[in-house]
């Protein structure tokens, strides 16, 4: 039997449609009867979607009974004024919504109906009687049948209404008296096909005549007929437009939510599993990424927060597990091959949502995709999936395109565990430069004693970027042990010889140490006298003084203060520079 709904109970309200109110309400009766709409809107939403001996529908409608009961019992009666669009209690809107194919006040006002009243006293029978009637509603033969009738034959005892009928209202109709009053008001223009004679003045013995001479004769079409203005143009346009509009179907994803909030039986939970498998696959086809990031985060909310037997949450974990299966990435695969549409903020968001099963799917896409901006979305959702699943990524090192190796290398290192290490390693040997590259990025994310070694012995490497990379990740993570390899490094006799780029990294990552152990070198190297002559501007004095600035200790800034008084015009120059983008003086680490 479906499950009573109880304040207590944690539901999601998926009621878009009812507006907010502004400010604290006080009066109670309009606060009864705006929850009493909003709930008969679940329930006309739920019998239009769910089929009619389906249990959750007995239980909305057993809610929308006692909800008006409860009314009911505190007021006389509860009064609907229906509008076009709108439904409001006492001339306050509590609905609007202007979606002809969803709004329950269309579907009423179209007919007539412009009150619907609730009495003290009200049936059961008469609730689910109404229900049946709404229902029913949207099938029946407009030429024959309406809405008032049917509710006027169902023959309720506390339900009324209040209709109009507009037609008859706004349009006099004039009977004619004879059938000579009949003729006189007849229009006969354009003639039907190519009829020349006067129908009104022809005698009854002429009849055969005329029917067989408009079978004779051909029609004579005039295109201008067929001729639409702006405005019907407009119209035609606006109709199409809603018929392909995707909103029904996130309408329907809050029914399901609300279906899953109170079925209890097996096999129709089950049907709205499934069905919202359906929607998800509908919605990353329209590339709807951030809708179905919403479906995903409700999923886990449900399992997270509502009370659900075991047999539902395994139901609603496979249909999570589900959106990241081989299938539906080939599908996300495709729709980032357009290149076009879709926006990358939202794809990633979804993707992070996915299981870890979702792993070797997306690692095979981001061995086939071609756009190097989707390829980084992949690679920062593969870091946040596989936070606790490195085993999941190591036998793609190996793999022989390099440039899946070096995304897999970008992965492991923002993962940033040591567990990556050895495998990081073995990318730090790779062939292909740029594999290499990465994995001096990988080992500056992951720190740790073994990723300083090999940093260390990275800065003696072939390739200069490769060689200023590791030093700047020195600076971020090599403490003493780093410090030690760069001061060795800045001393050597090659040391001037190198790019200007490569020393200023070097530089850099003394600094970035920020120990006064660097100091006397630093000093040393300052006050040396430049290699190309007095006063000319020395690149490696630079570089010294920037570091001082950035060790930024008392005795730092007193080697720069000192610096300024100097005969050597490029020592002042470069200290008085320095000093002035250098922050107040920190304390002398310990």
């Amino acid at each position: 039997m479906p499950e009573e709904l109880s304040p207590d109970k944690k539901t999601i309200d998926l009621t878009e449609e009812m507006p907010l109110v502004e400010g604290m309400e006080t009066d109670e009766e309009f606060l009864l009867a705006r929850d009493l709409t909003g709930f008969f809107l679940k329930t006309f939403k739920s019998i239009r979607f769910y089929p009619p001996d389906n249990p959750t529908i007995k239980g909305f409608r057993d809610q929308l009974f006692k909800k008006l009961q409860y009314f009911l019992n505190k007021y006389p009666s509860f009064i609907i004024q229906i509008g076009e669009f709108t439904l409001s209690f006492k001339d306050r809107v509590i609905y609007e919504n202007r979606d002809t194919k969803s709004s329950l006040a269309f579907l009423l006002y179209k007919d007539g109906l412009r009150e619907l009243r609730f009495a003290k006293g009200l049936e059961e029978w008469e609730v689910q009687g109404l229900m049946d009637v709404i229902r029913g509603s949207e099938s029946i033969n407009q030429l024959e049948d309406d809405l008032v009738t049917l509710i006027w034959e169902r023959d309720f005892t506390h339900i009324s209404y209040l209709a109009t009928d507009d037609f008859l209202e706004e349009t006099p109709i004039l009977i004619p008296e004879n059938v000579d009053q009949l003729k006189s008001k007849l229009i006969f223009k354009p003639l039907a096909y190519n009829v020349q004679v006067d129908i009104g003045e022809e005698e009854e013995d002429d009849l055969d005549k005329l029917i067989s001479q408009t079978v004779r004769e051909m029609p004579i079409r005039d295109k201008n007929v067929y001729f639409l203005t702006t405005e019907e143009l407009d119209r035609l346009r606006a109709e199409v437009e809603s018929e392909i509009d995707p909103t029904f179907v996130f309408n329907a994803i809050d029914i399901l939510f609300e279906i899953l909030g109170l079925e209890q039986e097996k096999e129709p939970y089950q049907d709205s599993i499934n069905l919202l498998t359906k929607m998800l696959d509908g919605l990353l086809t329209l590339g709807e990424f951030q809708r179905a990031s919403d479906l995903l985060k409700r999923l886990y909310i449900m399992i997270k927060t509502y009370e659900l037997r075991d047999w539902q949450a395994e139901a609603i974990q496979k249909l999570i597990e589900s959106a990241g299966n081989e299938v539906r990435i080939e599908r996300i695969g495709r729709i980032l091959e357009r290149e076009g549409g879709v926006r990358l903020e939202d794809v990633n968001e979804y993707l992070i949502l996915l299981q870890q099963n979702s792993i070797k799917p997306l690692i095979k896409l981001l061995g086939e995709l071609k756009n190097s901006k989707t390829r980084r979305v992949l690679c920062d959702a593969l870091s946040e999936i596989g936070k606790n699943a490195i085993e999941l990524f190591t036998p793609f090192i190996d793999d022989r395109r390099w440039y899946l190796v070096r995304n897999i290398t970008y992965i492991l290192g923002r993962i940033g565990k040591e567990k990556a290490l050895p495998y990081i390693q073995k990318t730090f040997n790779h062939e292909e430069l740029r594999v290499r590259r990465e994995a001096v990025q990988a080992l500056g994310l992951v720190g740790g004693p073994k990723a300083v070694s090999l940093l260390i012995k990275a800065l003696n490497d072939k390739d200069t970027r490769i060689r200023a990379m590791s030093a700047i990740n020195l600076g971020r993570i090599g403490k003493n042990v780093g410090l030690a390899a760069l001061l060795e490094a800045i001393q050597s006799k090659d040391f001037q010889k190198k790019e200007p780029a490569e020393m200023k990294a070097f530089l850099d990552a003394v600094g970035m140490l920020g120990s006064n152990e660097a100091l006397p070198v630093l000093q040393q190297m300052l006050e040396r006298k430049s290699l190309f002559g007095m006063g000319k501007k020395d690149e490696t004095k630079i570089g010294v003084a920037n570091a001082l600035a950035m060790i930024g200790t008392p005795e730092a800034r007193a080697i720069l203060e000192k610096g300024m008084n100097s005969k050597d015009e490029s020592i002042r120059s470069v200290c008085q520079q320095a000093l002035s983008r250098t922050i107040p003086s920190k304390e002398s680490p310990v």
